[in-house]
């Protein structure tokens, strides 16, 4: 006997409208890479209009969204430190002094890490 509940997995647009920010946030002083200043602009733009929002920008918010609920999140493959698809940078590097920034670790005090 199968058991058929449905539950709800949307997240409220307040959840969204914070991890957004916290992906669209470079620390002061941080000097990040001129192509990703490109797309920190238009992940900024996608929150501001609601739309054009990217596949990577969505991983984003559903990684985000994962941390803030407790749960901890973590994604392998070159393109998500410095790689191939600048789009989807989850860990970027200051250009000067090769500090590391994970947007998705600022999102809020107590959330869960994203490795």
């Amino acid at each position: 006997q199968g058991i058929n509940i449905i539950e709800s997995t949307g997240i409220p647009m307040e959840a969204l409208q914070k991890v957004g920010a916290a992906i669209c946030t470079v620390p002061d002083g941080f000097e990040l890479h001129k192509t990703l200043k490109r797309q920190v602009k238009a992940k900024q733009k996608m929150f501001e209009t609601g739309e054009g929002v990217d596949w990577a920008t969505a991983e984003a918010l559903a990684i985000g969204s994962l941390l803030t609920e407790g749960h901890k999140a973590r994604m392998t493959g070159q393109d998500v430190e410095r790689g191939t698809f600048s789009h989807r940078h989850a860990l970027v590097h200051d250009q000067k002094t090769g500090a590391k920034h994970t947007f998705v670790n600022h999102i809020e005090p107590g959330q869960e890490e994203f490795y």
